[in-house]
């Protein structure tokens, strides 16, 4: 604390924080102080309540308002002598008068702290009038004094107390001084300007200092952007017209300087025009502070006046001034490509590699076994070969013909190369099994052909006990178990071609032959049975076990004919059997009646009861179980070795869909019951980071087996999102997939709806894998981008909601690609149009009206090319939405802004646009000519190109106003004569000139004439306004060089003299009309261009 008694450390305050209590009050303006809410407060009102107030405080009707509100009326704390404890200071001020009504302010580190305590205490001595305690108090302060340094001296524990600096004299000195300009106020101390000087100190205004800063301003000076007054009348005239001279340029240059802040400030309204209301909601849903809004409409929000949106720090800028919109913002709105009602991205930003695994914040990217770059080429081209399939998915769809996607799928996942997991592969041929997909079936006329979301009704249903639920189980049951009976075979007969010695298959290769083959296999390497267990033969046959296997490979019919051709020696062995396998195998449920049921339940339980131990052919178990669904309470077979595809065979083999309320409960087991066992292993042996190598894709079987095919897409898509796209695209297709709402969070794959069902996040899923190549390949985005359109057939607002956001989908690809030649089409040279990607997909995406889908989303990206600077997008897309007035516009524009560029500086170039390539136009771009008609980056060729076509056609010539086409004639003749002065062809250019009509070259010097061009720039259009300076310098340097030549042109005869006079004579009469016509739009030219006519006049001699 700086003050007058010296330095000293600074002093804790009543939250234990050190420094100066009112450091607030010290740094605010004169008359204002500042709480401890940041509020303001005006010391001079008296109205106003403490900040406590409402909690029972009550205000001191003469005191100012401190910075505690109601703990204003407390002693203030002074600082001890101690310098870091505070003590309550007496209640009898120092100098012996009485305590003021008002409260001082508490001392602190202020740079003012000294002359405010000392002028306080100044008035406190001019207020009471008793001197006489002065001397007591000043040796009191002398003792303290002494007392610090003898402490200092013997190193007591006050020693870092710093002693005074000044001395007695020396602070009365500084006290008199200080308050010699009080003494004339003292009659109104008591007065409001005495507590308004009290106050004004207090804040740390010195009010003498404040006064002299004020008295020191000259209210007579001029401000430094003030125009220089008018000079007065000259003698000299040539000195009087450089002083107007110079009062105009400096006049322009105000004006210049002003509009160019008009400009900055109307570019930051129109571009960081944010609205800052949506932007703190959203902070606060990001941070959990306030519920996520998701019951607000998608096009409720975000919406500006003008139509437009915007988004989380994104510009809601609207087009450029020139262009002219038809469609409303009401109409973009309501149109499903209007502006975006979607808070957050479809497709989310571009990215590359396995990144996208980690976008949903509930899936862990798992690492790869194969080296990065190995991976990122193997999946490139994984990808493109699946591009390849969605391709042609889409294809059969516009044509109306079956497509297998799982077996194209299928064929691309089981390439080699990689380190996915075979189960993936074995996974769509169980896929193929549950849905009946025949590659055979040629069209939709074929009973073995299955179309599109064929199943969504079935399984979409939520009553678990309604007849379309049961037919769905049911045919999950039936197509997992024929699944897991083929892959069985398929792995017996490759057994047994891998080892035909031990196979000994010899004579007609059947299936009981090959069966017969792989026992003999099994047998030879002693894992048919235990070595402890004989098995029962018959002739020669292990019959129990040849019949499991038949059962095991899906020939039940066969295991019955074996069964009924040796029926005597069955009967010796069991009379009932080949009863019940002849019925098991004719019932096309595979159930027994329940009178055989009971018998063979009965002969079951009998013999595991009475047998000895080991005296049972496993495999005679085996059957009896199967065919009777003996013993449900065990769902495992004793004494036979099984792989994971075994066991799950017998789940299935044992599940059936029946009533629930008609069926004993022990003999109750369906598909729930094989998912809920299903879910158990998973948890059990398949969590996160221990499933080994390949553990994931058993896993993944497991479930798609079971029907979980929402989690089987959640589990895979952290260990391979590609395969597990693909997946969900084909369970999409058949309808086999729920499919959440796009206002889930994003950063979920898995959601449960209301009844606990599980859903996933289709459409974003599909956005986001589009990242990979969307950039490079955007045909092949558009064509997976549609595929969200599938779920547009789901009732109620899921399915209008899903259909939107395909729409939005591709919106954001075509603004974020610019691919717009590619996705929403493109004309030729001659003017015939080419359909875009998007366009040969209407069908597929919701969009039966044309007209419709290029009044919506080509308009937006119009508007957005045109903004960004990309004239050739803009131009080709507003062509293509008919707006055909905006072209010429733009191009009007464009062409403008490139004649201004000045002669001798780079030329003005556009970005051309990329032109489609197609097998039948090679030959014509071959031959020089571009395929694309606003493939060029000359705006001259641009404007001529459009022009040309529009001027042709009258369609076309009928939609564009008379004046914009007129316009655009008037530019190409300034861009042809801009050429000319640059070839240095000095005649041709101001014929050129002459012939437009825009400056006064055939006036001969009549100044009504002239006065008539000057007032006609009023009417003209702005993009010809603004090239009338330069037409003037290029005009005045044509008369010029043509005059040299002229005058250069010697040793000719008389006549041909006489002619180059008068010829030059003749431009010098032009030059003189020129600097007249410059003269009365001198405040119009652009800069420099005055001063270079005068030098270009005074080389002619018109000046």
């Amino acid at each position: 604390m700086s003050s007058i008694f010296g330095s000293s450390k600074p002093s804790l305050n009543l939250f234990g924080g050190s420094g100066n209590l009112t450091s607030a009050t010290s740094q605010s303006q004169a008359g204002q102080t500042s709480n401890l809410f940041g509020n303001n407060t005006t010391s001079q009102s008296s109205a106003q309540q403490p900040v406590f107030s409402s909690f029972g405080g009550q205000p001191n009707a003469q005191a100012q308002q401190a910075p505690f509100g109601a703990l204003s009326n407390l002693p203030s704390l002074q600082p001890s002598t101690l310098g870091g404890q505070t003590t309550r200071p007496p209640q009898q001020p120092p100098f012996g008068g009485q305590l003021n009504n008002q409260q001082p302010p508490l001392p602190g580190n202020s740079g003012q702290a000294q002359g405010n305590q000392a002028e306080q205490s100044a008035q406190s001595q001019q207020k009471n009038g008793a001197n006489g305690s002065h001397t007591a108090y000043f040796d009191a302060l002398l003792e303290k004094n002494r007392k610090r340094r003898y402490n200092a001296e013997e190193k007591s524990p006050f020693g870092e107390v710093p002693s005074l600096e000044l001395g007695l004299g020396d602070i009365a000195r500084r006290v008199r001084e200080l308050g010699s300009g009080s003494r004339v106020q003292k009659q109104d101390s008591i007065g409001a300007n005495s507590r308004a000087h009290y106050l004004l100190a207090a804040s740390g205004v010195n009010p003498g200092m404040a006064i002299r800063d004020l008295k020191s301003l000259d209210p007579q000076r001029l401000s430094s952007h003030d125009v220089q007054a008018r000079p007065g009348w000259d003698p000299d005239s040539h000195k009087y017209v450089e002083q107007l001279q110079q009062q105009s340029t400096l006049k322009m240059i105000a004006e210049g300087i002003s509009r160019a802040q008009r400009n900055f400030d109307a570019y930051l309204e129109e571009n960081i025009d944010i609205n800052w209301d949506n932007q703190r909601r959203k902070i606060y849903e990001h941070f959990g502070l306030t519920p996520r809004s998701s019951d607000i409409p998608l096009d409720s929000t975000n919406r500006t006046t003008n139509g437009t949106t915007g988004s989380f720090g994104r510009s809601t800028r609207g087009g450029r001034g020139g262009r002219t919109d038809h469609s409303g913002p009401e109409t973009l709105n309501r149109s499903v490509f209007g502006r975006s009602g979607m808070q957050k991205s479809v497709i989310g930003t571009p990215g590359v590699g396995p990144g996208n695994a980690t976008v949903f914040g509930e899936v862990t990217e798992k690492p790869s076994q194969s080296t990065p770059v190995q991976h990122d080429q193997l999946l490139r081209e994984r990808q493109g070969k699946f591009a390849e399939k969605v391709q042609g998915l889409n294809e059969s769809r516009l044509h109306e013909t079956p497509y297998p996607v799982l077996q194209q799928f299928a064929s691309v996942q089981g390439q080699a190369g990689g380190d996915s997991p075979s189960q993936l592969v074995d996974a769509y041929k169980a896929l193929i099994e549950i849905v009946g997909e025949n590659p055979a079936a040629s069209d939709f006329g074929d009973t073995r052909a299955v179309y599109q979301r064929q199943y969504a009704e079935e399984y979409l249903d939520e009553a678990s006990t309604s007849a379309k639920a049961f037919k769905i189980r049911r045919m999950i049951i039936d197509g997992s178990r024929k699944a897991l009976e083929k892959q069985f075979y398929s792995n017996l007969e490759s057994l047994v071609a891998r080892n035909p010695r031990e196979a000994s298959l010899g004579g007609v290769p059947t299936v009981i032959n090959r069966v017969r083959a792989y026992i003999r296999i099994r047998n030879s390497r002693k894992d048919l049975a235990p070595d402890s267990i004989e098995l029962q033969l018959l002739n020669d046959d292990y019959c129990w076990a040849l019949i499991f296997f038949l059962l095991r490979s899906g020939f039940v019919k066969e295991a019955a004919e074996y069964v009924s051709s040796n029926a005597g020696p069955f009967r010796a062995l069991d009379r009932n059997f080949v009863t019940w396998i002849t019925v098991y195998a004719r019932d096309p449920n595979r159930r027994l009646p329940r009178n055989q049921q009971d018998r063979i339940t009965a002969d079951y339980q009998q013999r595991v009861r009475m047998a000895p131990e080991n005296s049972l052919d496993p495999y005679r178990m085996a059957c009896y179980k199967i065919i009777g669904r003996c013993e449900l309470s065990k769902r495992s077979l004793d004494n036979i070795s099984q792989g994971v595809e075994d066991w799950m065979w017998l789940q299935f083999s044992l599940a059936r869909e029946v009533n629930r309320a008609e069926e004993a409960a022990n003999e109750v087991y369906g598909l729930e019951e094989v998912r809920a066992m299903i879910r158990e292993i998973g948890q059990r042996h398949f969590q996160k980071g221990s499933e080994g190598l390949g553990g994931y894709g058993t896993f993944f079987y497991l479930q798609i087996l079971g029907g979980l095919f929402e989690n089987a897409i959640m589990y895979l898509y952290s260990y391979s999102y590609v395969a597990a796209v693909h997946f969900a695209i084909a369970l999409d297709f058949y309808g086999l997939l729920r499919v959440a709402d796009f206002s889930v969070p994003e950063s979920e794959l898995l959601t449960y709806s209301t009844r606990e069902l599980p859903q996933i996040s289709f459409g974003r899923m599909i956005g986001y894998y589009t990242r990979d190549f969307r950039s490079h390949n955007a045909v092949a985005a558009v064509d997976y981008l549609t595929l969200i359109h599938l779920n547009a057939d789901l009732p109620g607002q899921l399915g209008q909601s899903q259909s939107l956001l395909c729409h939005e989908a591709l919106r954001e690809l075509v603004l974020e690609t610019r691919e717009f030649a590619q996705l929403l089409g493109d004309v030729r040279s001659d003017g015939i149009r080419i359909n875009g990607a998007i366009e040969q997909r209407l069908k597929l995406i919701g969009i039966a009206d044309q007209e419709a889908f290029l009044r919506t989303v080509t308009l937006q990206a119009a508007s957005i090319a045109d903004d960004n600077g990309r004239t050739s997008d803009a131009v080709l897309l507003y062509h293509l939405s008919e707006d055909y007035e905006n072209v010429i516009t733009i191009v009007n524009r464009v062409l403008s802004e490139a004649i201004a560029v000045d002669i001798g500086e780079e030329k003005l170039r556009l970005q051309p646009l990329k032109p489609r390539a197609s097998p039948n136009d090679q030959l014509k771009a071959a031959e020089g000519s571009s395929l694309s008609l606003t493939a060029v980056d000359d705006p001259a060729d641009l404007a001529r190109n459009m022009i040309t076509l529009y001027n042709g056609n009258a369609l076309y010539y009928q939609k564009i106003r008379s004046t914009n086409r007129d316009n655009c004639g008037v530019l190409l003749r300034i861009s042809e004569a801009k050429g000319k002065v640059e070839a240095q062809q000095w005649a041709e250019a101001i014929d050129i000139i002459s012939a437009l009509s825009l400056l006064p070259l055939s006036a001969n010097s009549s100044i009504p004439i002239i006065r008539s061009h000057a007032q006609n720039l009023n009417i003209l259009q702005p993009n010809i306004a603004r090239l009338i300076g330069p037409l003037l310098l290029w005009t005045m340097m044509c008369i010029s060089r043509q005059c040299d030549i002229l005058s250069g042109n010697s040793g000719q005869d008389g006549f041909q003299s006489q002619t180059r006079n008068m010829m030059r004579a003749e431009l010098v009469t032009k030059a003189k009309d020129l600097m007249i016509f410059a003269g009365l739009i001198k405040l119009r030219l652009g800069d420099g261009i005055w001063e270079a006519l005068i030098g270009g006049a005074t080389e002619v001699g018109a000046y």
